[in-house]
């Protein structure tokens, strides 16, 4: 079997799973108008895996052709602001910064983050844990949650792997990614 034939491959999951706010009670109509209401500075926090980037992705497309967008993103392998990085928060007056993980930054590195963050015209931030930023939006992940996905990305094997949906979230402690890649491996094995 080919990569490209598995249903629960990462990128084709990525492809048919666009975040939707319907599946946790609310519309992009909302979270916009909310956005607003807290001055266009916020977070959305959520354990990983809970569709955080996910969200992200869905929110930068709602920006283009509005307004332009900043986006920047660390993790465990990229945690300091780079040249470019910097280049971009001296350039944010009129545009909208999304920023995936800051808190894997130095101390210092985020000071300098949220610093030249201030020029910007919007700014939403993905986390575990909201700070001083107010909260947008709190993503959970749950059986009911994956198993609506795993219907709408995957409905021929759904059936397959419907009943294994509540271990496999307690195991990966509600990370639905890595739920997808352990379905990945189980298809192909």
């Amino acid at each position: 079997m080919k990569a490209r034939e598995n249903p629960f491959a990462p990128g084709r999951m990525e492809r048919v799973l666009p975040f939707d706010p319907e599946l946790v009670g609310t519309t992009w109509q909302e979270i916009e108008s909310r956005w607003e209401s807290l001055g266009r500075r916020a977070c959305v926090v959520g354990h990983h895996g809970a569709g955080k980037t996910t969200f992200l992705d869905g929110f930068e497309r709602r920006l283009c052709g509005r307004v332009p967008v900043v986006r920047l993103f660390f993790n465990r392998s990229k945690r300091r602001l780079e040249p470019e990085d910097l280049e971009k928060l001296g350039d944010l007056g009129g545009k909208c910064l999304l920023v995936d993980g800051d808190r894997h930054l130095p101390l210092r590195d985020r000071i300098e983050l949220w610093h030249g963050a201030r020029k910007a015209s919007g700014v939403v931030s993905a986390r575990h844990r909201a700070g001083r930023l107010p909260v947008l939006l709190g993503l959970r992940s749950n059986p009911q949650l994956a198993e609506s996905l795993l219907g709408r990305a995957c409905p021929k094997e759904a059936a397959e792997f419907r009943e294994l949906l509540p271990a496999l979230l307690r195991r990966h402690r509600g990370n639905i990614r890595n739920v997808w890649l352990e379905c990945y491996d189980r298809w192909a094995g």
